[in-house]
């Protein structure tokens, strides 16, 4: 199938809406069995070697960030991952009972999925993929430097919808990314999946149609006296490097106990991180964010490159900024989205999990923090503290946060949609799933609740001792009586 480019306007928005309505019209008439071989068609195209391949050069070579090899193994890991979580489930008919309901399966109609220039072509997959199994039409949005790969994928997916039979225009592309046109199919469609930058993301949520978005990053993670430093080093090290640190939920920060603190920075540059003294991590820094805001020429490019325009030479895959301690508000302790990691010593347990708020205040709030620790009653006790005090929407456990979008080894729906809760700005806090592309609609018959028989011990419960002081509880049905 080929995409044609077309210039947008609202005339053209106009046409893609209505072909986009028919098609979901008629797949909105699909049974669960239609639908499922709709998603394992497209599932595959996505899956595909050799189609991954070419998605995963064309985003580097295209956008000039990641590296082939992760983003090809990022893109499998995920829509094999979003493939397990969606079979089996039913998104037709009714897909609840109880209390006298039955909930009717419905779909959201035309999904707008705007895709970030950081693996386009995962976020697209994995997002369709969902909106399928819902039964919904898609119109992608690609971000102006992933044009070239979201035209490959999206003809992917047109090929295997055509070879399932599925209605034509199910899923389609607008072959400009412009802000313009982007705002023009946000304000218009029925839904809006904003995945990038923040600008995109307010521009969804001002658009008046219901969305849901993927918040800012900036994971931070407590190293404790309790965590196995071998695999902590380990786990920063691949998570914080992983695709050269694109993803919002890359290791940002680290916050190490004072005792372990050296023994730390030893293992991660036993593990391709060039460990940085603090006076060179300024220099770095700088680089970084000149003048406090971050060079968008080097998101997403390698350690060795950041590190060349700071006149450092390495060969390494993450660079570790270090500092005495934390100053919230300094750019280091900031988002990335380079492989780059902050690391700084603690003393305290209860000063470190304050410092942690105060980081993710300033930048990241809502997104995510992690814990290296033992398996002791105090350790769990940390977890729970962290959980408790903390405005995060997850909290990783011995793992690399990078599992927050989902992971072989948790139970997190996986998503390319990694929503921050109101904290971060998101209408959603958990991760973006299918559940979030359907709504229903409920038939509701008799069903005695016992309302009306309720005594003074049940009344107690609900309203406590104020209940009984305020004299005899009269009937339900006695008050229907007399109020008609």
């Amino acid at each position: 199938m080929t995409v044609q480019p077309v210039t947008v306007h609202p005339v053209v928005v106009d046409a893609a809406l209505t072909r986009a309505r028919i098609a979901g019209r008629e797949y909105a008439g699909y049974t669960q069995e239609q639908v499922d071989e709709v998603v394992r068609a497209v599932g595959w195209a996505c899956y595909e070697p050799g189609n991954v391949a070419v998605y995963a050069h064309l985003s580097r070579h295209t956008t000039g960030m990641g590296r082939s090899a992760d983003l090809f193994d990022l893109h499998r890991r995920r829509v094999l991952g979003t493939m397990a979580d969606l079979s089996g489930q039913t998104t037709v008919g009714v897909i609840e009972r109880g209390r006298g309901l039955e909930r009717h399966a419905k779909p959201l109609g035309v999904i707008a999925v705007v895709a970030p220039a950081t693996a386009p072509a995962t976020a697209i997959a994995t997002t369709t993929l969902s909106a399928l199994k819902t039964r919904n039409a898609v119109i992608v949005s690609a971000h102006p430097s992933a044009r070239r790969v979201a035209e490959r994928i999206v003809a992917d997916i047109g090929d295997a919808l055509e070879k399932s039979g599925a209605p034509a225009g199910l899923v389609s592309l607008m072959a400009t990314g412009d802000r313009e046109s982007v705002s023009e199919l946000m304000s218009r469609c029925d839904f809006v999946v904003a995945t990038g930058g923040a600008a995109t993301v307010s521009r969804a949520y001002a658009s008046g149609t219901p969305a849901v978005s993927a918040g800012t990053g900036n994971s931070t993670i407590i190293v404790d006296e309790f965590a196995d430093i071998e695999r902590a080093a380990r786990v920063i090290a691949e998570g914080g490097s992983f695709n050269e640190g694109t993803s919002c939920s890359s290791e940002s920060n680290v916050l190490v106990h004072r005792s372990v603190y050296a023994r730390l920075l030893a293992e991660l540059s036993t593990r391709a991180a060039h460990v940085l003294d603090p006076e060179t991590s300024d220099l770095v820094e700088a680089v970084i964010w000149p003048r406090g805001e971050r060079a968008r020429d080097l998101v997403g490019r390698s350690a060795a490159t950041i590190a060349a325009a700071a006149g450092i030479a390495t060969g390494a895959r993450l660079l570790i900024l270090t500092a005495t301690r934390v100053s919230v508000g300094r750019p280091m302790f900031t988002e990335k989205l380079t492989p780059v990691c902050s690391v700084a010593p603690y003393d305290d347990f209860a000063e470190a999990v304050a410092t942690v708020g105060d980081i993710l205040t300033y930048s990241g709030r809502g997104h995510s923090c992690g814990i290296h620790t033992g398996d002791n009653d105090r350790a769990r006790a940390r977890v729970d503290r962290l959980a408790r005090q903390l405005d995060v929407s997850r909290v990783m456990v011995n793992q690399s946060t990078m599992g927050n979008a989902g992971s072989p080894h948790n139970g997190l729906p996986f998503t390319s949609v990694v929503a921050s809760g109101s904290w971060g700005g998101c209408s959603r806090s958990e991760n973006v799933s299918w559940r979030d592309f359907l709504q229903t609609t409920v038939v509701s018959r008799e069903f005695d609740r016992g309302i009306d028989d309720l005594d003074d011990a049940d009344m107690r419960e609900l309203f406590g001792e104020r209940a009984v002081s305020s004299g005899p509880v009269v009937p339900m049905a006695r008050i229907h009586q007399l109020t008609g």
